[in-house]
């Protein structure tokens, strides 16, 4: 999604702005989202939520928008995207976005510059006051995103619990689209089912004191949306 990503700095950018973003075009291409915790009860109505892992071993939750390279079946044409749908906070971030301050591990407030604009064009989504102090607007995306990366934090280990009650198990999907053209799409791991329901006495009331049923029932309910995708 992201173009050219620039750290926001008052010597920069004291007299920047970011445009009104009004299409989703920049997300037409993307057919997952990673996901939180947070909003797995949003988003098993619409996607299926699947859990996958990174080459360094990190879990990550995604809602599958699309099966078909570089086509999000929730965009038109015109960068709107499907009415009464979930849009995941990872879109929704956008154009702004954590990144690592070279040559540290420090995070830093970043953004994409190709939607940069003046702060005389559209003050209302300034970066900064007269006084070089963050305006509400940019408090308000510093705290977006500072949930969202805790959220994604937590949505990791619950993956990771998930792997260590030994429930995931590895999956692919064959769906066939209303043309009856099949596509397949494999690499993520769901839920067991019959594993859960055999689970031991003692990770059962695991479960139950981590209040992680409700998690696992949304994962497992949003599987019936893959079919869905093809319909679209």
């Amino acid at each position: 999604m992201y173009q050219k990503i620039e750290i926001i700095t008052t010597v920069l950018h004291q007299q920047s702005a970011i445009k009104a973003i009004d299409s989703f075009l920049y997300a037409k291409e993307l057919i997952h989202a990673p996901i939180t915790v947070a909003e797995f009860y949003e988003s098993c109505k619409d996607y299926p939520i699947l859990f996958v892992k990174d080459a360094g071993g990190i879990w990550n939750a995604i809602a599958m928008l699309g099966y078909k390279e570089g086509n999000n079946l929730f965009i038109d044409a015109k960068g709107a995207w499907e009415k009464n749908r979930y849009i995941p906070a990872f879109i929704r971030r956008y154009p702004f976005v954590f990144a690592l301050k070279p040559g540290t591990n420090e995070l830093a407030l970043a953004f994409d510059v190709t939607c940069k604009s003046d702060k005389s064009v559209d003050m209302e989504r300034s970066f900064f006051d007269e006084n070089a102090k963050v305006t509400p607007f940019m408090q308000g995306v510093v705290d977006f995103l500072t949930q969202f990366q805790s959220d994604a934090k937590a949505t990791s280990e619950f993956i990771k619990q998930l792997e260590g009650w030994g429930l995931l198990e590895a999956k692919s999907a064959n769906i066939m689209t209303s043309s009856g053209e099949p596509f397949s799409v494999d690499g993520f791991y769901i839920v067991n089912e019959d594993k859960l329901k055999h689970l031991s006495k003692k990770k059962q009331e695991e479960l139950h004191a981590k209040n992680v049923i409700p998690l696992i029932t949304a994962h497992l309910i949003s599987l019936s949306n893959v079919q869905r995708l093809g319909n679209k």
